[in-house]
């Protein structure tokens, strides 16, 4: 999510969220991956913000058989794909499918055998999605990129 993206709701609603990882796993019989996004949604409000890698190196320096154009044009699929979600929309998912992120999730992008997979939603209490969403983006998508970087 960039900050075109960002809901007057989900720049100002605080309290509880829940949120998934999604997961790069480039070969399940070893299991190894890199996380490569996170969805958050709001507990109190209908909003939902994500972010995904816009970038590959880590990834191919991992697994150097990464094809990088098709994990580009995944990446900003799913983004389109949630920066699309406003709030009649979520209002909509939600009541079909359940109160939960990965009902959330499975709604927007179908379970597939391929290499993404969601983590178990976690939780927290914070600030405003805006705010919570770049600090778990950091936290568990970016944060050994950054330290290569130094």
């Amino acid at each position: 999510m960039n900050s075109a993206h960002v809901s007057e709701l989900a720049a100002t609603t605080e309290g509880p969220y829940t949120y998934s990882i999604l997961r790069y796993v480039h070969d399940i019989g070893t299991a190894e991956f890199i996380n490569v996004g996170v969805v958050v949604a709001s507990c109190n409000a209908p909003c939902v913000a994500a972010k995904f890698k816009t970038s590959y190196a880590r990834v191919k320096g991992a697994f150097p058989s990464l094809d990088a154009e098709i994990f580009l044009t995944r990446m900003k699929r799913l983004q389109a794909c949630f920066d699309a979600i406003d709030a009649i929309r979520y209002c909509e998912l939600r009541a079909r499918e359940g109160q939960s992120v990965a009902a959330l999730i499975r709604s927007v992008v179908p379970l597939e055998d391929s290499a993404l997979h969601w983590s178990p939603a976690g939780s927290g209490i914070g600030g405003s999605l805006a705010a919570t969403l770049p600090l778990l983006y950091e936290r568990f998508v970016i944060r050994h990129d950054l330290r290569r970087r130094r």
